[in-house]
Order: C-alpha cells, then sequence, then structure tokens
C-alpha cells in the first residue's frame, strides 16, 4: 500500500481536522500529510504555521494533490472498480498487508479502489507515450538533452558513504543476544533454526536464507562483511541502519556473486544515531578543507561504498535526480571540484559528502548498456508524462490550497 493511501486511511478517523487543500469536492487534511512526512522519515516540530511553512511539509502537499487529481481523473475517465473488483483488491491487501484487518473496510476498500482508478488512468498515460518511444535511445537522449537535464540532472560526482547505524541499550542487547547464538552455532546448533526462532524479517521462514546477491546489492556494510566470509563462515555481529546481523555465507559463484543466510535483531537508528553521523561526517570535510587528505584519501578510508571507495569514491556519471533526488537538491549549486555540505539520505539510512567532478554532466551513452539506455529513456518519458498530466489536470479540476501564507488559490 502507497503512503499516501495509507496516510488517508489514517486521517479518515479523524473527524475534525485541520484541512490545508481541497481538490474538487474532497479535503486533504493536515494529519495527512503529518503522516506522509513520518512515512518518509521526516518528523518537523513546532506549531502549525513554522511546520506548514517548511520545504518537506509543502512537497509532501503537493505530492497529495497530485495523487488526489489521479484519482478524481481516473474517476471521471470510468476506471473506478466494481464491487467484486474491490472485493479482491481488499482481499489481496489484506493477503499482504494482515495489519491493514484493523482498519474501517468501508475507508479500506474506498482507497483501496480510488488507487486503483488513478493507477489505471496514470498507466494508460504512461503506456501510450512508452508506445511512441524512439527506436534509438541515444538518439531520443541526444535530442532531448534540456528534457534530460531537467528530469535526470546527469552529473560526475564522487561521495563519501557513511551508514547510519544504531546505538545505546537496545543495540548492545542486541549484539550480545546475536553473540550467544552464534556460540549456540559454532556448538552445533543449527543456523536455520535459529533463524526461524530469533530474526525479526521474513527471511526467518526461510531459515534467514537470502539468496543469490552481487556487490551493490546489498548494505554496504552486510556486504563488506560478507563478501569477507569463506563458505559456511558466521560472521561476528554486523551492524547495518536495519540493526545487527549474523551473516552466513553459503556459497561463492564463478561470476563473483555469493548467496547468503542471516539472522537479524532490528534495532532502528534514532535522531542521535543520525547527529552523531553528520558530526563525523564534518569531522571527515575538515580534514578535506584542511589539505590533511585528499578527497580521493579520505573515500578510501572512510566510505563504506565497498563499490567505489577503492577508486576514490567515483561513481561516475549519475541520473541524480532519478536515482539520488536528495543528492541532487544537495550539489544543485555546487562549483565543479568542490564539496557538499554533509547530506541525509533517510531512505538509505545513510549521510554521504559528494564532490562534483570538473566536466560534470558529460554523458558517454555509449558506455551505458541497452538495457540501462532503454529503463532510462522510459524514466524519462514517465516523469515527463506524469508532469504534463498533472499540470493539465491543475486546469482542468479545481485546486484550493489553505495555508496561512498563500490564503486561498486556486489553479
Amino acid at each position: 500500500m502507497s503512503l499516501m493511501i495509507l496516510a488517508a486511511l489514517v486521517a479518515g478517523f479523524v473527524p475534525l481536522e485541520r484541512t490545508v487543500a481541497v481538490v474538487e469536492d474532497n479535503p486533504i487534511l493536515h494529519s495527512q500529510v503529518m503522516e506522509l512526512l513520518a512515512g518518509m522519515g521526516i518528523a518537523p516540530e513546532g506549531d502549525f504555521e513554522t511546520v506548514s511553512g517548511t520545504p518537506g511539509y509543502r512537497e509532501a502537499l503537493q505530492e497529495l494533490v497530485e495523487n488526489r487529481l489521479l484519482v478524481q481523473a481516473g474517476i471521471d475517465a470510468g476506471y473506478y472498480p466494481a464491487d467484486e473488483e474491490i472485493q479482491a483488491l481488499v482481499t489481496e491487501e489484506l493477503e499482504n498487508n494482515p495489519d491493514m484487518a484493523s482498519l474501517d473496510p468501508v475507508y479500506l476498500s474506498r482507497y483501496l479502489a480510488e488507487n486503483q482508478a488513478a493507477q489505471v488512468f496514470l498507466g494508460r498515460k504512461i503506456q501510450a507515450a512508452f508506445s511512441e518511444m524512439p527506436m534509438s535511445p541515444e538518439t531520443f537522449l541526444a535530442a532531448n538533452a534540456d528534457l534530460v537535464e531537467e528530469i535526470v540532472m546527469p552529473r560526475g560526482v564522487s561521495w563519501i558513504y557513511l551508514p547510519v547505524l544504531p546505538s545505546g541499550p537496545e543495540y548492545q542487547s542486541a549484539v550480545e543476544e546475536l553473540l550467544a547464538l552464534r556460540a549456540r552455532i559454532m556448538a552445533g546448533e543449527s543456523f536455520e533454526e535459529l533463524a526461524m526462532e530469533y530474526s525479526d524479517d521474513g527471511s526467518a521462514a526461510g531459515g534467514g536464507y537470502l539468496g543469490t546477491f552481487g556487490p551493490g546489492e546489498m548494505t554496504f556494510a552486510f556486504e563488506d562483511a560478507a563478501f569477507a566470509l569463506e563458505p559456511g563462515e558466521v560472521s561476528q555481529p554486523v551492524s547495518t541502519p536495519f540493526g545487527v546481523h549474523l551473516i552466513r555465507l553459503d556459497s561463492r559463484e564463478d561470476d563473483g556473486r555469493i548467496s547468503a543466510s542471516h539472522i537479524l535483531r532490528v534495532v532502528p537508528v534514532d535522531s542521535t544515531d543520525i547527529q552523531d553521523t553528520v558530526v563525523e561526517a564534518w569531522g571527515i570535510m575538515g580534514g578535506i578543507e584542511t589539505g590533511e587528505l585528499s578527497f580521493e584519501e579520505a573515500a578510501s578510508l572512510y566510505s563504506l561504498d565497498r563499490t567505489s571507495a577503492s577508486s576514490g569514491g567515483d561513481m561516475g556519471v549519475v541520473p541524480l535526480r532519478l536515482w539520488l533526488p536528495a543528492v541532487a537538491l544537495g550539489i544543485e549549486d555546487l562549483a565543479p571540484g568542490r564539496c557538499s555540505d554533509p547530506i541525509i539520505l533517510a531512505e538509505a539510512g545513510a549521510v554521504v559528502i559528494v564532490q562534483l567532478h570538473e566536466n560534470t554532466g558529460r554523458v558517454d551513452w555509449s558506455s551505458y548498456t541497452p538495457a540501462e539506455l532503454n529503463g532510462l529513456v522510459q524514466q524519462v518519458i514517465y516523469q515527463d508524462t506524469y508532469y504534463e498530466m498533472v499540470d493539465s489536470l491543475m486546469d482542468e479540476i479545481p485546486v484550493v490550497f489553505l495555508l496561512e501564507d498563500d490564503g486561498a488559490i486556486e489553479d
């Protein structure tokens, strides 16, 4: 279920709430915006005027408005599902998310149906745009340089990647528990049985088995520990943004990929952990700025991105707005050759320092595989179509914003 739908569901139980926007005849509530922000790991503090004036709040409100526009457009186009389809959607949702059973069934049915109408409407528009996709992705990207810059923002960057790791009494307890489990495994107990009993994630049902993966596919700290093991070896407790793991390397493939299993004890990070990582990042920045270390040396010493640390943090040319929007925002005004301030990547559970390359934005499309090029073109077309569609819907469907400093603004 999307965060937007979940926010709407939760807000549905609040009978009297501050309305911050109206789309057609449908109010968008302050609580919905706050719920969406919470789902993104953002918790602005202060009174309503202070919170509603933050950029994050405005972006979340805009996202909810856009979602409601798509819902209304889907309903107007006749894509609202029939009763039997709605029941099938509810059944599927409850199978995938049993905790949704605690919600009012009327609200659950309504919002799943509306989400379906929006997705069908959006999907058909995107499908029509894709059908006109050019035969040559390179030709399309070269001919639409302005669009690529606006939507993709390709930049040559290097970074120093510092994961935000948990700490405190709960973390220490998890480490001690996993040390005890490791001792039991070393004494002959079954890794799989202990994983099924103690692991906190979905892999527990399969004895902790995570499948096969290669470099760059898992959390960096997890990869570092897993790739350093020999087949059958069990690691010491390993900290990642998700908690603490015991990792067993199951096999090493000829192509460099590995298969592994783990036992995870979830320990959430908190604001103190984030702040400690930011302070660490500023300390590294100080060493770079005083000339004590070059950026490349600092990346090799401190970055926990094993795929780039060995090359001084070099990431190559990255489509920042598509892959790392927080980094795109953080380096918009950065001069080539300079380093950004520490940037928090909430979804990745990390803080990064980014250096912008001198020949930034010069993309050699020939270095991309056909699959990468096709994927990139599809993302550009998707975003362009989405933006055009939302702009068009804003002209067709009445939207009123009700924030203090906006008054009532009708688009």
